[in-house]
């Protein structure tokens, strides 16, 4: 018969029992989130509080804490959430109240309840981490916070801090309060900082980069602010979607406005050729000009003002391909004016790849290609209507003075 070691009884009862409370801690939380949970509550949920458990365990691998402070580590980061869901303005307390009314209804060791309230105060009250379990739930706070869904999550902090707050702000002020939270982020564990404190750093130096781009949202307009470049951060300001809308509607606009000058003028060149064709088919009847040589007036009228409107006609519709770059302008210049073809064909393939990847990579150069090719095709369209306009006062004066020259010979 196997006698069974007293010290090996006792320590496959502790862990029986640490078994037991991790898994009633788990159920609890998670029948607490079930319960309670508010469908506002966008960032503080459930998933966090379980994905700051799974950073607390990673941590604690590489640590060197006994199984006490594991668990109390444990426990302490599954209710490190849970305050939110009945106090948002103050969940800290909140959620040491909740942890020692749970730990005590279990009959958890009174001292073992003191050091894991001890390790939410420290993170959420005091600020300063001075215990090991309570650096490790720091360590893991901060990394679900401001790691790696840091930006994907920020959009649903700041809603949830409007629905449950009513805390609303500018865009620019809150990537400023978003950067200002990175800043105070700070990493206590060895594991912590070896693994993630280049990711913090690199969120930081993004996050600076949308504070600059949004810096604009204090202005109200352009001319407000000297040193504000036109268009720069235009998407930030508009919506992407308005902003490609506009450009778009623009273009149809100007392209069907180029298509209906082109078909008046079509007309006013068939309507006029066809009328000349006749007048000077009706000169070359001699009997007609022998008999009475007075027609030959009103025909004469027609013939010099009906060529006169349909040389405006065709002006207005002949091709005229404007040329704003050569090969000799500075790439700077070059990638200014490349959208219309007239101002590209000139320049080598290389030279036309290199000023369209500027274009692209870059939003306010593109902004500004699209707004001069839109200036560009306005005036081509004012030219176009200013020569139809011309020809149809010419034709229509021309007609006038036909008919009533014609009316006068007819009857005098």
């Amino acid at each position: 018969m196997i006698k069974s070691n007293p010290e090996e009884s006792e320590n496959s009862s502790r862990s029986s029992i640490s078994r037991s409370v991790r898994d009633l801690t788990t159920a609890h939380v998670l029948n607490l989130f079930n319960g309670e949970q508010d469908t506002r509550l966008l960032y503080h949920n459930y998933q966090r509080s379980a994905a700051i458990v799974k950073c607390v365990e990673e941590l604690t691998v590489h640590s060197n804490l006994s199984e006490t402070g594991k668990e109390t580590v444990f426990i302490a980061a599954w209710f490190q959430g849970t305050g939110y869901l009945f106090d948002y303005d103050a969940p800290e307390e909140k959620s040491i109240a909740l942890v020692r009314e749970f730990l005590a209804a279990v009959k958890y060791p009174a001292m073992k309840i003191n050091a894991v309230a001890a390790c939410l105060e420290e993170i959420s009250i005091s600020g300063v981490p001075q215990t090991k379990e309570a650096k490790v739930l720091s360590d893991a706070v901060q990394i679900v916070s401001f790691t790696t869904d840091f930006f994907a999550q920020s959009p649903l902090l700041r809603l949830e801090k409007e629905l449950l707050q009513n805390y609303y702000t500018s865009p620019f002020e809150w990537e400023q309060w978003q950067l200002q939270q990175l800043m105070m982020a700070k990493l206590y564990t060895a594991h912590g900082k070896s693994a993630y404190e280049s990711q913090i750093a690199q969120n930081i130096v993004d996050q600076k980069v949308r504070v600059q781009k949004n810096r604009f949202n204090k202005y109200k307009s352009v001319s407000d602010t000297p040193s504000l470049r036109k268009f720069e951060n235009l998407e930030r300001k508009l919506p992407e979607r308005a902003t490609q809308t506009f450009f778009r509607v623009n273009y149809r606009n100007h392209i069907n406005l180029s298509a209906i000058a082109d078909n008046k003028a079509n007309i006013m060149i068939s309507v006029n050729a066809i009328l000349i064709s006749v007048m000077i088919s009706i000169l070359s009847y001699q009997d007609i000009t022998e008999s009475n040589p007075m027609v030959i007036l009103p025909v004469v009228i027609f013939l010099i003002t009906g060529l006169m409107s349909l040389i405006f006609a065709v002006l207005s519709i002949r091709p005229k391909v404007t040329k704003l770059n050569d090969r000799t302008l500075d790439v700077n210049e070059l990638k200014k004016n490349i959208v219309f073809f007239g101002n590209f064909v000139q320049l080598d393939l290389e030279q036309y790849e290199e000023a369209m990847d500027a274009m692209l990579r870059d939003g306010e150069l593109m902004y500004g290609n699209m707004t001069r090719d839109l200036y560009y095709l306005g005036k081509v369209l004012d030219k176009k209507y200013r020569f139809l306009t011309i020809a149809y006062n010419i034709f229509m004066l021309g007609l006038a003075a036909t008919v009533i020259s014609f009316l006068i010979i007819l009857f005098t």
